[in-house]
């Protein structure tokens, strides 16, 4: 549940609660979390996904769109805000929150003085994107969300610049690591590095805003740059890979920094398609920051890339900066495999996650960091509902989300709902990174145990056994054992149940004399 990538995200709640939003909030709490802490959801993911509040209701159909060169859109709409209802106490504070991150920006960054076409030429690709799969009062309903680049955006010896810089930065111990574990990238901020920071400032003023301003139809001196990173994946060190997430920001460029004969693997993956892109020196991918990415293990060799987290000054995110409270202050884990958080403030993440939903409908995120919230309190039936939504708008392709609602299904002892749930995750896989044989490894001895509850005993024991001979570590699964003993037992087979059971004493025993 870690912040939004392009967002700050170490003492976000220690931060609010010193903050007149926190205030705010706090005094909502008593009302916006009545029907959070006291009443059940009463409505159905289609009518939760309607929205109501902030923004405007959105329109859950549309079967995507075709890979084509986006056309530029028309001049009535560039750089221009959606229309907007009365604004209230808290939303303005929330306005404040933007305002002072876009002036954040343009004190470090460089702005486009005027709305210019810039310097790059070559155009962009267009690849489909499911129709409604991000707000709809940030984007046009045809608007391309994800674009590539033709041609380069950055010069071979602005690459190299960029690159270099990083690696003397984080020699001298600069490294700045959003996710401080084996497997995960390096990175730095470009602010943190002067002559880097100045050559990037150019090439913003020149290049890099006037391209993505046009290709999504703004006015580029609407865009600041709410962050700048130089991100580094290196199979050697193991820093590798970057874990699913979604972008605060209401674009993203990522440019390749590295030739791509330089390292194998890598590249950006997206939840909707699971699509893999790569682009060649120079080149970038442009996408809106909701849709869910991660970055593909490399390995072999190093691939570096320059990444910017993109406001528009008249465009504030509203649901993001909710979201973001929400997920500080409630239960997701950061990861898929650890177990829930103790939340920092329940009642404040489920008001801000509920106020998130309102201003976006489309968010599949602040619907599951929701759900786990709900399953914190024994909630299932919330949390199914909450669950059930977040796989619908991702169409069945949130890997997480599935296995989700399979636990509050068999929280509800509804384990043939639950088993299929968690084959459909099986057949989606979990998103490519160092931990997905762990996390299918973990979702197949959950679909043995929905067996189990079905009473199911051959199929599941089946299934025990494949885990114990196929997979690796097989032989030292506990659980694993465990499970097949029962299954053997129920099966009538009391000798193979004791060989498993001497099986479990063994790996207990070899585990208690581990020092």
């Amino acid at each position: 549940a870690d912040a939004p990538r392009g967002q700050a995200p170490r003492g976000l709640v220690a931060f609010w609660r010193t903050h007149p939003v926190y205030m705010l909030l706090a005094a909502l709490v008593a009302l916006a979390t009545l029907n959070v802490r006291l009443a059940p959801l009463r409505v159905s993911p289609a009518a939760m996904m309607a929205g109501r509040g902030f923004g405007r209701a959105a329109n859950p159909g549309g079967t995507g769109q075709p890979k084509k060169k986006p056309s530029k859109p028309s001049s009535k709409r560039r750089g221009r805000a959606p229309p907007r209802q009365k604004i209230g106490s808290l939303e303005a504070k929330l306005l404040q929150e933007h305002a002072a991150s876009c002036a954040a920006a343009e004190a470090t960054f460089a702005v486009c003085a005027s709305d210019g076409d810039g310097e790059y030429a070559a155009g962009w690709t267009a690849h489909p994107v499911p129709a409604g799969a991000v707000s709809e009062t940030l984007y046009s309903a045809d608007q391309p969300l994800l674009l590539e680049s033709e041609g380069p955006l950055l010069s071979e010896s602005e690459c190299g610049a960029l690159t270099n810089a990083m690696l003397l930065h984080g020699a001298a111990g600069g490294w700045d690591s959003r996710y401080p574990l084996a497997g995960y990238t390096r990175e730095v901020k470009v602010s943190d590095m002067p002559a880097a920071l100045e050559m990037l400032n150019g090439a913003l003023r020149s290049t890099l805003l006037p391209a993505a301003a046009s290709a999504f139809g703004l006015d580029a001196s609407h865009l600041r740059v709410n962050e700048a990173l130089v991100v580094q994946y290196d199979a050697a060190s193991g820093h590798n890979a970057l874990p699913i997430h979604r972008d605060f920001s209401l674009l993203t460029m990522n440019v390749a920094l590295s030739p791509s004969d330089s390292y194998a693997g890598g590249g950006t993956w997206f939840e909707h398609s699971g699509e893999t892109l790569v682009c060649e020196r120079g080149g970038a991918l442009l996408h809106a920051g909701g849709l869910p990415h991660c970055g593909v293990p490399v390995t072999r060799g190093v691939r570096h890339l320059l990444v910017l987290f993109l406001l528009a000054a008249p465009l504030p995110l509203l649901a993001g900066r909710l979201q973001a409270i929400g997920a500080a202050a409630g239960t997701k884990p950061q990861f898929f495999s650890q177990p829930r958080r103790r939340p920092a403030d329940l009642a404040l993440s489920s008001a801000a996650l509920q106020l998130a939903i309102e201003a976006n409908p489309r968010d599949a995120e602040s619907y599951s960091q929701l759900g786990h919230n709900f399953a914190s309190e024994d909630r299932h039936a919330d949390a199914q509902r909450c669950f059930e939504a977040a796989v619908e708008l991702s169409r069945g392709r949130d890997f997480a989300a599935l296995v989700s609602l399979a636990e509050a299904q068999a929280a509800q002892r509804q384990h043939a709902a639950a088993l299929v749930s968690l084959q459909a995750a099986l057949e989606l896989a979990p998103p490519p990174g160092p931990s997905a044989a762990d996390e299918r490894r973990a979702v197949r001895r959950r679909e043995g145990l929905a067996l189990l509850e079905l009473e199911r005993y051959e199929e599941a024991g089946l299934l025990f056994d494949a885990l114990i001979d196929e997979e690796p570590g097989g032989m030292e699964d506990v659980e694993a054992w465990a499970s097949l003993g029962v299954c053997m037992a129920a099966l009538r087979q009391p000798e193979a149940a004791l060989s498993c059971q001497k099986q479990v004493q063994r790996i207990r025993a070899a585990s208690a004399s581990v020092p």
